[in-house]
């Protein structure tokens, strides 16, 4: 069984519904080789009860602040913003401490799939702990080199140690040099840190992003699904559609005006596939 979790107030519900019948329809499609169970946080009254007829499991906000009181005194001295961004560790704590799952895959909101997520577990492994670049970043940027869009942690001593310093860092703010993009940067010191229990999710499988679509060469993308990354060629898994705007007055609005360098001033979304994967994320959003 795996598990997965996902967490949204009512602002990206629309998204967190795309996440949701994107892995149904990978299931559908016949792919998927394992179950699994989506946990999903609710951090509004709205999210909870539009999430009651899906097939995933709701979990209030308040459940999880009620574990443990730094969580609240770290909502009650920072912006929303800020607070939101300390949940995706704060939540797979939860789930692994609490809940006691064998692992979980942490998945941004406004991730898309496209293919199978096995892949992804194929490429752990044993690995107790997984992380993603951003592919466009070294560690000299501020953004950090790796994103939190996807995160893994296996219920392992490893594991957990490295979730608990993540949260810990986050939530007492330690560490202030790695705090220069939300909970991002911190995920630099895993690798030197927990060394050969980190497997960095590179090798068999693309992911696309405002920040990386530029690096990608296409040419095989509408025949199989896969892209090319350097001398790799490698199946695109899921788009992460970072900062996706979308109403039926204005139109698409792919990053609200955002990752200007990293997109080359939005012309990256005239790229054929890339434009189309807009356009039928669009359709999407615009359907729910």
């Amino acid at each position: 069984m795996r598990s997965f979790c996902t967490l949204s107030d009512k602002n990206y519900l629309k998204q967190g519904l795309a996440l949701i019948k994107s892995l149904e329809t990978v299931v559908a499609s016949g792919q998927f080789l394992d179950s699994y169970i989506l946990y999903y946080l609710c951090l509004d009254e709205e999210t909870y009860n539009a999430l009651e007829d899906e097939d995933v499991v709701r979990i209030k906000l308040s459940e999880v602040e009620n574990t443990r009181e730094d969580i609240v005194k770290y909502k009650e001295r920072k912006a929303y913003n800020e607070y939101c961004w300390s949940l995706a560790s704060t939540f797979c704590r939860y789930l692994l401490e609490e809940k006691r799952l064998p692992n979980i895959l942490y998945i941004d909101s406004d991730i898309y799939f496209y293919q199978d997520p096995q892949i992804i577990y194929d490429e752990l492994g044993e690995k107790s702990i997984g992380i993603i670049r951003h592919r466009h970043n070294t560690s000299y940027s501020q953004d950090g080199e790796y994103n939190v869009g996807i995160v893994y942690f296996k219920n392992t001593e490893e594991g957990l140690e490295c979730l608990r310093w993540w949260n810990d860092c986050i939530l007492n703010e330690l560490r202030p040099e790695l705090a220069t993009c939300g909970d991002q940067k911190y995920l630099e010191e895993f690798v030197p840190v927990w060394g050969d229990h980190v497997c960095i999710l590179d090798k068999t499988f693309a992911h696309g992003a405002p920040w990386n679509f530029r690096l990608y060469v296409y040419d095989n993308f509408k025949n199989d699904g896969t892209v090319i990354w350097g001398d790799k060629e490698q199946p695109l898994v899921f788009n992460h559609f970072s900062r996706f705007k979308v109403d039926t007055e204005n139109g698409i609005n792919p990053t609200s005006g955002q990752y200007m360098d990293h997109t080359l001033r939005g012309e990256v979304f005239n790229i054929p596939e890339v434009k189309q994967m807009y356009i039928d994320y669009a359709r999407e959003i615009l359907s729910i």
